[in-house]
């Protein structure tokens, strides 16, 4: 897929320059509801496909305009985001991390955002890219949730957020491409369709560790079946904003749970009876910034 798939009716491309690039995002806004001020959501697509082929796959445009935020779908340069699994190409690379940040200072000057309510969620390259912005910058967000993706092995050693921040991730158990267990891409298929082999990626159990410990999310985990091939491990704290919410998809690839789109059969097997994105939107929904902060 290419990044000149035409966007919807209702969302606008802006153009940022930043650090002395053209960049680009989409931006969905809700109706108008007077000077209300309403939720932003910014959804990381994945390595190799654009924003809005990205966005048939969540339908997260579709829960925008049912459930009032505005939603931000930033492009990554040659759609790679340099989520640090790449150490010496990142030298070179894009300053993403920023480009993200000035995403949601922009879009604030176009519609009144609520600083108490800026989420982020991604998939596999973009799950990991928002895995980075969670350990660099969890004080400005109320909520991360990733699919398919953990953050870099290089990220998680040098990071530790100052502030707890309500996270969720949801992996399958048979994704060759960000195996659940870490480390690299397995199985020659998965190393030859990518351009570049990433670097190691942190296991989902160790994500896991790293954030109960942030949080200080000591209750738990409490296990619950959500569908047959579907089980989520909460663990929780003195606050929401300590919750810690992992969903493992067993047999799940390199897929978007709920997905009512054909994925190519390489990726490995969608997930029918669990709907990520309305579940990440639930999450969302119950948390804020404000509760985020208040236990630090």
């Amino acid at each position: 897929m290419t990044s000149s798939t035409r966007p919807p009716a209702g969302e606008r491309t802006i153009t940022l320059r930043h650090a002395a690039r053209d960049r680009r995002y989409l931006l969905r806004a809700p109706r108008a509801d007077g000077d209300a001020a309403i939720p932003i959501v910014l959804e990381l697509h994945g390595r190799g496909i654009d924003p809005v082929a990205f966005d048939r796959w969540t339908r997260f445009g579709g829960l925008a305009d049912r459930f009032g935020f505005a939603l931000a779908l930033p492009y990554a340069v040659g759609e790679v985001w340099a989520d640090g699994r790449w150490p010496e190409a990142d030298r070179g690379a894009p300053d993403d991390v920023g480009f993200l940040l000035a995403v949601v200072e922009d879009a604030a000057t176009r519609l009144p955002i609520d600083r108490e309510r800026v989420y982020v969620v991604g998939m596999s390259n973009g799950a990991t890219m928002a895995g980075r912005m969670a350990c660099e910058h969890a004080e400005l967000f109320a909520g991360v949730a990733q699919v398919a993706g953990t953050v870099a092995v290089g990220v998680a050693e040098r990071s530790r957020p100052g502030v707890p921040l309500p996270i969720l991730s949801i992996h399958g158990t048979a994704d060759r491409f960000q195996p659940y267990e870490g480390g690299q891409a397995q199985g020659l298929l998965a190393r030859l369709l990518l351009r570049q082999r990433a670097g190691p990626g942190l296991g989902v159990d160790a994500w896991a560790e790293f954030w109960t410990g942030v949080n200080d999310a000591a209750h738990g985990p409490e296990v619950e079946s959500l569908a047959p091939d579907t089980t989520i491990r909460r663990w929780r704290g003195a606050s929401p904003a300590s919750d810690v919410a992992f969903v493992r998809i067993d047999g799940g690839g390199h897929t978007w749970p709920g997905n009512p789109l054909w994925t190519p059969r390489f990726l490995g097997r969608t997930s029918r009876s669990f709907d990520a994105s309305w579940f990440i939107w639930e999450f969302f929904a119950a948390h804020r910034r404000s509760s985020a902060t208040a236990d630090r």
